[in-house]
């Protein structure tokens, strides 16, 4: 019995030890030769195991910052980083709640013209209104996605849906090296591209082209995010391809290939399943099926779409998706977009029902026999030019095609038998729906800087 109480006692002792506490860290950040104060230096925290961006933030006018977590570790290292300025490294020991660290003095970052200076990259950068992550300071899964990156940066949330925030705030786009890809599904991009390809990540106020071209400043409740291609994989070809069989004649497979070359890129992909995988994002989903009025998912990953269910519902569904996108700039002053992507799903089920129904004096049964086949497919396609006439002049011609079209086609039988088993009733029902949505839109924008 001892030895039992001996056991239980350690494992609260484990337990308590190993639980987060909650800390928090501030200080003052100057320059090491004036003393005056550092705005906007990034301050971050890493735990000394494994280099893990824990938090950060970014000083004020006087150089403050203040930061705030939970950690079960009880020591972490604490960066400051400045252009122009040393990086600066103070080991700080999580020994109590509240921890201030006075004045932190940073150094110009001279060198001798015959020496050779080597500094490491930090892995948060805040410049004005860009928050920028360095991808190779991440650990992530091998042949990690872009998903499975943004689910690891700190401040970023990715749910079941593949929706992403950045501080609470909806990211509505993504770009790739500042250019749009498949349209405007996030998703398209998160899921398919690998973290192998990307140097930077960086966040910024979700703008129309004519404010980026202007300047103006937005509220900054939608964030936009910038995927930059590493210089040496901006050039050349590159994919990656899965795919899986098993019994039953059940098949999966799904595969992009891209080509870069600087301004120019294209991308192709393409992917099926007969396993009751959606295989498709949200965005692309509601492109497929149009007019949506319920759309869910649940835990266990089951997409339900106007009472349509995917994964894990009756029936087999078999869904396929192909795309193209097209990036390039045509001379001088023409940037050029285009992307089209088809998504399909079919889905078949058959039920057959044999019920008894017992009375308090006699009893009847039902049979019931139904079948209901689906067929959904829809396509999409958009072009973007942006021609810049000279520094003042912008003029953006956007045209937008959608076409989708389902089919929905129920048999069903039902018969009832008295208590010797002879027919007293039957019904058949028979039903076919179909819903054809066709779209096209041309937005033609032309913006002119103008200084008094």
């Amino acid at each position: 019995m001892k030895y039992f109480l001996f056991f239980i006692a350690l494992l609260c002792i484990t337990v308590s030890f190993s639980q987060s506490n909650t800390f928090e860290i501030s200080g003052t950040v100057v320059s090491a030769d004036d003393k005056m104060p550092l705005e906007s230096a990034t301050v971050h925290l890493e735990r000394i195991k494994d280099s893990t961006v824990v938090t950060y933030t970014i000083t004020d006018k006087n150089g403050k910052f203040f930061l705030k977590d939970n950690l079960s570790d009880t020591t972490v290292n604490l960066y400051v980083s400045y252009v122009g300025y040393r990086t600066y490294l103070k080991k700080v020991t999580l020994n109590q709640n509240f921890i201030h660290l006075n004045t932190l003095e940073l150094e110009v970052n001279s060198s001798a013209l015959n020496e050779v200076l080597i500094t490491s990259q930090a892995p948060i950068t805040i410049k004005k209104d860009t928050l920028e992550f360095n991808v190779k300071s991440f650990k992530t899964k091998k042949d990690a996605t872009v998903e499975d990156l943004l689910k690891e940066l700190p401040g970023v949330e990715v749910d079941e849906s593949g929706k992403i925030k950045v501080n609470g705030k909806e990211v509505s786009k993504i770009l790739v090296n500042g250019k749009p890809f498949f349209g405007d599904d996030p998703t398209i991009t998160t899921k398919n591209l690998t973290k192998e390809i990307i140097d930077k990540v960086q966040i910024v106020d979700s703008k129309t082209k004519s404010e980026a071209f202007t300047g103006e400043v937005t509220d900054g409740e939608e964030k936009t995010i910038n995927l930059t291609i590493s210089e040496e994989k901006n050039k050349g070809v590159f994919g990656r391809v899965a795919a899986g069989g098993g019994t039953d004649q059940r098949y999966e497979f799904a595969g992009m290939l891209n080509y870069f070359n600087n301004d120019q890129r294209v991308s192709v992909l393409a992917g099926g399943n007969n396993i009751n995988s959606p295989g498709f994002s949200f965005g692309e989903i509601r492109k497929m099926f149009g007019n949506i009025n319920s759309m869910s998912v649940s835990s266990n990953g089951t997409f339900t779409i106007d009472g349509r269910t995917f994964g894990g519902g009756a029936g087999i569904t078999k869904s396929q998706n192909a795309g193209a996108n097209y990036a390039d700039v045509i001379g001088e002053k023409t940037d050029i977009s285009a992307d089209y992507f088809y998504s399909g799903s079919n889905s078949e089920n058959q039920t057959a029902t044999q019920r008894e129904n017992i009375l308090p004096d006699s009893r009847y049964y039902t049979n019931s026999t139904s079948s209901s086949y689906n067929d959904s497919g829809s396509h999409s396609a958009n072009i973007g030019f942006d021609i810049e006439i000279d520094s003042t002049l912008l003029i953006n011609v956007d045209p937008s095609f959608r076409y989708s079209k389902s089919q929905n086609t129920y048999t069903g039988y039902e018969a009832s038998l008295n208590n010797s088993k002879v027919l007293t009733n039957e019904s058949h029902t028979n039903s076919q729906v179909e819903n054809v949505a066709t779209n096209f839109t041309n937005k033609l924008n032309v913006t002119k800087k103008i200084w008094k």
